[in-house]
């Protein structure tokens, strides 16, 4: 199983690469069709790497979360066609979120006033991440509820480095990231910013934020 994760694991490299090179030539045909298949290819690595000895509660939440953010990049092709797609992606990679999150915070209990408060900073920052965007009610309330999660698994990544717990960094780092990246995708699609290479940058840093996240709850759970 460990040469066929690896074997899955390059094929996520290689889509993933081929991807970036051609959305930063200004091709977004190519793309178009290979990007569906970028987050099932980190998948099969996952469940290559984990099954049937590891946690399969743990295997199958990871998993469900990827399939939800597989929809909403499926989802988010057609979102130049109507404002629908763009909103049903959003909840997609939302739900995913959950899902990585529930991961994250499996058996984690808050302990001390720091960890309390790492995790009560999101509560403060993600209206005022929503207001910056100017944007009315309904989708305030929205973005304000999807920034909570990454905001939340960035933070979880916080408390596993309090805890001295491995690879804790790449947990924050990979919430970051995402972060970062779904900016870049709601600054263009609420105030119609755009700059050069912003396609690349926006796939390179999704799917930078997503190996981050999942290669180090694979090594979590595998544990």
């Amino acid at each position: 199983m460990k040469k066929t994760a690896r074997i899955a694991g390059l094929v996520f490299a290689a889509i993933a690469v081929t991807d970036t090179l051609f959305l930063a030539a200004g091709n977004e045909t190519v793309p178009a069709y290979i990007k569906p298949f970028l987050i099932p290819s980190l998948a099969a690595a996952v469940l290559c790497t984990l099954l049937p000895e590891h946690k399969e509660r743990l295997t199958a939440l990871l998993v469900t979360g990827m399939a939800f953010h597989t929809a909403g990049d499926i989802l988010l092709e057609f979102s130049d066609r109507d404002f629908l797609y763009f909103a049903l992606g959003l909840g997609c990679f939302f739900a995913g979120h959950i899902f990585y999150l529930c991961v994250l915070c499996h058996g984690l209990k808050l302990k001390g006033g720091i960890e309390m408060l790492v995790f009560a900073a999101p509560l403060v920052i993600a209206p005022f991440a929503a207001a910056s965007f100017g944007m009315e009610f309904p989708m305030s309330a929205a973005l304000t509820v999807y920034a909570l999660a990454l905001l939340f698994i960035t933070a979880s990544g916080v408390v596993w480095a309090l805890r001295r717990r491995p690879f804790s960094w790449r947990i924050a780092a990979g919430g970051l990231t995402f972060i970062f990246s779904d900016i870049l995708v709601a600054v263009n699609a609420f105030s119609g910013t755009d700059f050069p290479f912003r396609h690349a940058i926006v796939i390179a840093t999704y799917l930078a934020a997503e190996w981050l996240l999942v290669s180090t709850m694979t090594r979590w759970i595998k544990q």
